[in-house]
């Protein structure tokens, strides 16, 4: 059982440093990295085994027995709560490809200090290329500002390799201002009605397709709808097998936070005007 605690924490520590090197950040972004949660769990097995080696026993073993009972509760309430969320998750609206939509918003992901986009991201620049490919009506935005530890905005190099796969420039706006997606939402809607000369409730009212991982669509579609958008359906791009628990881990963690946002503040609220 020592091996196997063992070779579990050492595989935890290994991802968090795989994940880095995946998608380098400056110093400060690497330090405040969600991705350390894979370093603390496996240091936290590592420190366990060891524990019991040197006192012979768990410090498990010497909790008292309503304390061992409100971590059990603690824990099963956890792990049956996350089971709820990605059930939700896992169920977005999917739009075909061929679904005509008047704009389609392109949200960003991530970037890393060198300006470059994770192969996730570039997942779901392919898929937005398809589909204005396929519908040469539409105009897209594309959506992500420069955050807090990293130089670089997103939605220019989101143009950038939109352009590269054979999208006229004149079909896509840039939002680069954006630091999470409801400012995703509200500021690309805000720039569509500009652009066309028409109120941000006709924005709202119009089929619109949201394009971004398939663990990040539910979340994104009901935000957008939270804001307004009345008729919202996501396009899932594919993300890389070496991401999947960790993007999910982390979906599960924002898509509870959202509902507890909901439930506390009532926010996001629907844009006006």
């Amino acid at each position: 059982m020592n091996i196997v605690l063992i070779i579990l924490g050492v595989l935890c520590i290994a991802y968090d440093a795989i994940l880095i090197l995946l998608n380098p950040g400056t110093f400060l972004d690497i330090v405040v990295s969600f991705n350390h949660i894979w370093f603390v769990f496996g240091a936290f097995l590592i420190f366990h085994v060891i524990y019991r080696i040197k006192k012979g026993h768990s410090f498990w073993s010497t909790w008292k027995k309503w304390v061992k009972l409100t971590f059990v509760s603690l824990l099963f309430a956890c792990v049956l709560i996350s089971i709820i969320n990605l059930t939700f998750i896992l169920k977005p609206s999917v739009v075909s490809i061929n679904d005509k939509a008047d704009h389609v918003i392109l949200l960003g992901g991530g970037i890393n200090k060198n300006g470059k986009l994770p192969q996730s991201v570039i997942n779901r620049v392919e898929k937005t290329a398809e589909y204005l490919k396929m519908n040469q009506d539409s105009i897209c935005v594309v959506t992500g500002g420069t955050l807090k530890w990293l130089p670089f905005a997103e939605a220019p190099e989101l143009k950038n390799q939109l352009v590269i796969r054979g999208i006229e420039p004149g079909r896509i706006l840039v939002e680069d201002q954006a630091k999470d997606t409801i400012q995703n939402f509200q500021f690309s809607c805000k720039m569509i009605a500009e652009y066309k000369g028409i109120s941000v409730q006709e924005v709202l009212d119009t089929p619109t397709v949201v394009v971004t991982n398939h663990f990040h669509l539910r979340r994104a579609e009901r935000l957008a709808r939270r804001i307004g958008f009345t008729d919202v359906k996501g396009i899932p791009a594919h993300c890389p097998a070496i991401y999947i628990p960790h993007c999910y881990l982390r979906e599960i963690c924002a898509y509870i936070k959202l509902n507890l946002r909901i439930l506390l503040t009532g926010e996001p609220k629907r844009l006006v005007g």
